[in-house]
C-alpha cells in the first residue's frame, strides 16, 4: 500500500479507516486527487454515489461518480423509453449524445437516462433528469411507468461497472417534441420501432446499456415477433435481466 493510504490490511483483506459514514468518506476521498491526477478516472463530477454492503441498502460512505468504476462500486441509474403512436404506427424517441460528451459521443442514447445519487429515488432522479435533458415537464414526467429493473457488468480494463438501471416507459403525446436543454445530447429523432430495430442489428453505434434497454422495448412490445420465435424472444428476455440457465 501507498504511504498515507486509508486502507489497512487485515488479515487478507484491505479495510477503509473510518467509523461512520462521514469519516469513510472523507478517508476514500483523500485517494482521489492522486487518481484525477495519474489520469486513472477522469476529472471530478460533483455527483455522489452512495456505496452499500452486498444485502444491506444503507449507504456505508459515498464517492464521487466520476470514481465509482475505478472501484467496482455497485450503482444505479434511470433509463426512460418515450414513445409515441403516429398513425397508428409505434415510434420511439432516440437522443444523439453530444459530440463532446467523456463517453460514447455521438451514439443513440434513450430519450432520458442519469445515474442515481444518493439520497434519490428513481423517480426523484427521473423527473430531474427528464427536465435537464430533455425539457420534459415534471407533471408529464411524473406519468413514466416503472417496468422493472436491468443489471450488468461491464468491465473495461481496470475499470468494473455493475449497474442496475431502472426502466420507465412513457407515452408522449403525439404534439409533444423533446429539445436538449442541457448539452448532453445534440439532437432527438422519433423513429418507426422499425428502423429502431433495424439500428440495432446494422452496427449503428448505441451506448451499449441503452441499447439493452431498447431492446427490452421492442419486445415488450412485440416489436421483434415476426422475425424472432417465441423461444429466441424468451431467451433475449432472459438474458437482459440475467436469469439465463
Amino acid at each position: 500500500m501507498r504511504p498515507g493510504s486509508p486502507f489497512r490490511l487485515v488479515a487478507d483483506r484491505l479495510v477503509l479507516q473510518g467509523e461512520d459514514f462521514v469519516a469513510r468518506s472523507n478517508e476514500l476521498a483523500t485517494l482521489l486527487p492522486s487518481l484525477w491526477a495519474a489520469n486513472e478516472v477522469q476529472p471530478a463530477l460533483g455527483e455522489m454515489y452512495p456505496v452499500t454492503g452486498v444485502a444491506d441498502p444503507t449507504p456505508l460512505l459515498q464517492v464521487d461518480r466520476s470514481a465509482v468504476t475505478w472501484f467496482g462500486v455497485r450503482s444505479s441509474g434511470v433509463h426512460l423509453n418515450g414513445y409515441a403512436r403516429l398513425r397508428g404506427d409505434l415510434c420511439l424517441w432516440v437522443a444523439v449524445r453530444a459530440r463532446g460528451k467523456r463517453t460514447f459521443p455521438g451514439h443513440l442514447d434513450n430519450i432520458v437516462a442519469g445515474g442515481q445519487p444518493i439520497g434519490s429515488t428513481p423517480l426523484q432522479t427521473l423527473v430531474k433528469e427528464c427536465d435537464e435533458e430533455a425539457g420534459l415537464p415534471a407533471d408529464l414526467a411524473a406519468r413514466a411507468v416503472p417496468i422493472g429493473a436491468i443489471s450488468y457488468v461491464q468491465q473495461d480494463r481496470l475499470l468494473l461497472k455493475s449497474d442496475t438501471l431502472a426502466c420507465f416507459d412513457l407515452e408522449l403525446p403525439a404534439a409533444f417534441v423533446p429539445h436538449p436543454a442541457d448539452g448532453e445530447v445534440e439532437e432527438f429523432a422519433l423513429w418507426p420501432a422499425t428502423r429502431v430495430a433495424e439500428s440495432l442489428r446494422d452496427g449503428t453505434p448505441w451506448k451499449p446499456n441503452s441499447a439493452m434497454v431498447t431492446l427490452d422495448f421492442l419486445l415488450r412490445f412485440g416489436c421483434l415477433d415476426a422475425e424472432l420465435p417465441t423461444a429466441q424472444r424468451w431467451r433475449l428476455w432472459q438474458a437482459l435481466r440475467g436469469e439465463l440457465p
